[in-house]
């Protein structure tokens, strides 16, 4: 069971960018060793990697990828979404640093850049930081792929999608981006924390591809693989029954 004495700090974070590693493992509260920044060994042994079937079937249901690769590293599982929920609603940035790091060992280093994409800018405003770009910036900082932090522009607040069906999805990010910068012959990494029908991420490679990106890579660290059974789940009402266990 989750111990949330050992999640909860006091501690105050400025600036965005200014990770505090926990003392404690931010799942089960165990010290952690000087190694371990985030979540001791057994805990992030818990997270295993993404079945390459599954990946296979994603890739099948984007019917029209832009992008020219797809990468996934794990499925959206209790832990992850116990992690993704720290970082984006509990601002616990270190998360972002294993997950850079995680994401780092799955990716070649042939890019030109990474970007991340862009948030609602409503819910940017609101959060005050964009938890990909956090990602994205920790993977810059080992790859030594330079990071373009503003490449993408979100043009408009889109619904958000975790309660759309797939269709729906594609609607309502269609025409969402645009492009800040030169793209024109690069090999791009594009960045999200979490993929589930793929339907921002290929909507931003469009708008790469079209203004001449010569190749874009779609990575993110993890799926929910039972979506295409149920999609009607939230990444919050998942962290939120999360926490109300925590608390019971």
């Amino acid at each position: 069971m989750f111990n949330l004495k050992h999640v909860v700090h006091d501690w105050v974070v400025e600036p965005v960018l200014s990770f505090v590693a926990p003392a404690q493992c931010l799942i089960c509260g165990e010290p952690l060793l000087q190694s371990h920044k985030v979540v001791c060994q057994s805990c992030y042994s818990k997270i295993s990697p993404l079945d390459p079937a599954y990946l296979e079937s994603l890739r099948d249901e984007i019917r029209t990828p832009y992008f020219d690769d797809l990468i996934v590293c794990y499925p959206f599982d209790q832990t992850f979404q116990y992690l993704i929920h720290l970082l984006k609603y509990q601002r616990q940035f270190s998360v972002a640093e294993l997950f850079g790091e995680r994401l780092a060992h799955f990716v070649p280093l042939n890019f030109d850049l990474v970007t991340a994409v862009p948030l609602n800018p409503a819910r940017y405003k609101e959060r005050g930081y964009n938890q990909s770009e956090l990602i994205a910036k920790q993977l810059s900082n080992i790859t030594r792929i330079p990071l373009s932090s503003n490449l993408l522009i979100r043009l408009r607040n889109t619904q958000s999608q975790t309660k759309l069906s797939r269709e729906e999805r594609k609607k309502n990010v269609k025409d969402a981006f645009t492009i800040n910068g030169e793209v024109e012959g690069k090999r791009i990494l594009l960045i999200d924390d979490v993929i589930t029908t793929g339907s921002t991420l290929n909507e931003c490679a469009r708008e790469l591809k079209k203004n001449g990106a010569s190749w874009v890579t779609a990575a993110a660290l993890a799926t929910p693989t039972d979506f295409f059974q149920s999609d009607d789940i939230s990444q919050m009402d998942v962290g939120d029954r999360m926490l109300n266990q925590i608390h019971g």
